[in-house]
């Protein structure tokens, strides 16, 4: 019988091997995992443990704390965001990873032109891709201007497809129907739940990111699986969750108060509510 595949994407830190985590989400009933990479980090045994159990390794995360340097036309300022990025599509090269899920921007405060944009750097990534067939998904989080401007100017580019974050849509982009502009291009998801944006003043910051179990925030989950039926159909559904509360709130402490299993269990429950309905 067909079933909805689940993914999730893997914490940076676990208390027990990493591993050791990746069997457990097995065993819960994971079909999938996507790691996220920093420079110099060696993934081999988490991907291993991966395939051994018999897990797909559906995406992975590229660094992404200089990623607003993509876009400078100085090659001082610009070269180690891009070398990052360069160095994570050798990782999925060597590992078979479809998928690497890209940042285009990071900070809540910044100046946007769309005529003096400078798109090189991203040209040079997108060529790389293509020729190693790994597939760039350009992620919704804050300055989604600049995501609006890498879609449209690699809109013919089968190379590139959208990730999209429910939880940066809802406190990041104001909850604007980003699966309405690019649902057609979807190619990857990282489903999660938050409270919107707390200040009252409208503005945006990263401590709204909870990156909370579905059903724990203010997101409409009903609208939420409509929009993504309406998208690119999904073969995995993929969660991006954490259990670790953002600086000066809470809102995450009770997971933390769970055993590792206990929480992944839930999550896997919350994700099968979601899975059953997109595919009915």
């Amino acid at each position: 019988m067909w079933k909805q595949k689940i993914g999730i994407s893997l914490a940076g830190k676990y208390p027990i091997p990493t591993a050791d985590a990746v069997r457990m989400l097995k065993e819960i009933g994971f079909d999938a995992v996507s790691p996220i990479w920093e420079a110099g980090m060696d993934i081999t045994d988490t991907i291993n443990a991966a395939r051994q159990c018999g897990l797909i390794i559906q995406s992975l995360h590229a660094p992404f704390s200089k990623a607003a340097d993509m876009w400078s036309r100085d090659k001082d300022i610009s070269s180690a965001a891009l070398k990052d990025l360069l160095d994570s599509l050798e990782v999925c090269e060597k590992f078979d990873i479809p998928v690497m899920v890209v940042h285009t921007w990071i900070g809540f405060e910044y100046d946007f032109c769309k005529e003096e944009l400078y798109f090189a750097n991203f040209d040079e990534l997108i060529c790389a891709a293509k020729q190693k067939g790994i597939k760039i998904a350009f992620e919704n989080t804050e300055g989604e201007e600049f995501l609006n401007a890498l879609m449209e100017h690699f809109e013919n580019e089968s190379q590139v497809g959208f990730c999209w974050d429910s939880g940066h849509e809802l406190c990041y982009n104001h909850s604007k129907d980003l699966l309405k502009k690019y649902g057609e291009k979807l190619i990857m998801t990282h489903l999660n739940d938050n409270l919107g944006i707390s200040r009252f003043d409208g503005s945006t910051y990263w401590t709204d990111d909870l990156h909370l179990l579905p059903y724990d925030g203010i997101a409409d989950w009903d609208d939420n699986i409509e929009r993504l039926r309406r998208s690119n159909h999904q073969e995995i559904l993929n969660f991006e969750l954490t259990t670790a509360s953002k600086p000066g709130r809470h809102d995450n402490d009770l997971y933390a108060k769970m055993s590792l299993e206990e929480y992944y269990s839930l999550a896997y429950s919350r994700a099968c509510r979601i899975a059953y309905r997109y595919s009915k």
